[in-house]
């Protein structure tokens, strides 16, 4: 399995190689600059591709075998946008995982308690969401996580064990928080790219032609063409005879300790 541990010994393996043959046949130091560019791409990859369990393993999808799919949401909550997501999910009988953000939690707290009392679950989404945050020393990202899973408890009497990582990025530091925190991280499979798209006919399109079972989608509460393109969205997968169901089972996680 290629991971960020497998990967280093390699590289020191490959470099001990090429060190070692420089001494008997010298070499060019394209080899080397080669390598080097060739380990900083495989590094930014795994940062950045969360699915690949590069630095710490991942749960993304579920049994492709199955025609199941479950539905996140990240970014939350949202005065505006979560509680007709909320809504659209009750009439449907859909129970979700909501990603939260902490800052947005202090500020939303009745919508953190409906959210639980549909029976959605939730997961930490960092305390600021901030643009760099995976560059932040471990200290700050350790208090950010805890942060958010103490303002959630303290609403509902739930110690969340889930987190997706803001922007899917990873690194070796932010791997090393979640370990010794033991959470679970969580990717997706599907994106909805419902953060770049305002033509809900055009996002609702994508959706539709790339959904398979074991699909893990990833939206986001805060955007109004999702409101827009859910009901069409769900009405299409009953259609097809896709179960919808909570990520938790689909991905047979625990979601709370």
């Amino acid at each position: 399995m290629l991971n960020y541990r497998n990967t280093v010994i390699l590289f020191i393996i490959v470099l001990a190689a090429l060190i070692l043959a420089d001494v008997f046949l010298p070499m060019h130091a394209g080899w080397y600059a080669g390598m080097g560019i060739a380990w900083l791409l495989l590094l930014a990859a795994g940062s950045i591709y969360l699915r690949l369990g590069f630095y710490i393993k991942s749960y993304s999808a579920g049994d492709r075998q199955q025609k199941r799919v479950a539905f996140s949401f990240d970014d939350g909550p949202d005065s505006v946008h979560t509680p007709l997501i909320l809504d659209l999910l009750k009439q449907q009988e859909i129970q979700a995982a909501f990603f939260v953000v902490g800052n947005k939690v202090e500020k939303n707290m009745e919508i953190i308690r409906r959210i639980d009392q549909e029976g959605h679950i939730m997961g930490g989404h960092s305390h600021s969401h901030h643009f760099f945050f995976d560059l932040f020393p471990a200290r700050r990202m350790r208090t950010e996580l805890e942060q958010t899973v103490e303002l959630v408890k303290k609403i509902t009497g739930k110690k969340m064990k889930l987190f997706r990582p803001p922007y899917g990025v990873t690194n070796p530091v932010l791997a090393r928080v979640v370990r010794k925190l033991g959470y679970h991280v969580v990717g997706w499979s599907l994106k909805s790219k419902d953060t770049v798209m305002d033509e809900g006919q055009v996002l609702l399109d994508r959706l539709q032609k790339k959904v398979k079972g074991g699909d893990l989608l990833l939206f986001h509460d805060t955007k109004p063409v999702l409101v827009q393109v859910l009901p069409s969205f769900i009405s299409f997968l009953k259609s097809e005879k896709y179960q919808i169901v909570r990520p938790d089972r689909l991905l047979n996680l625990e979601a709370y300790e």
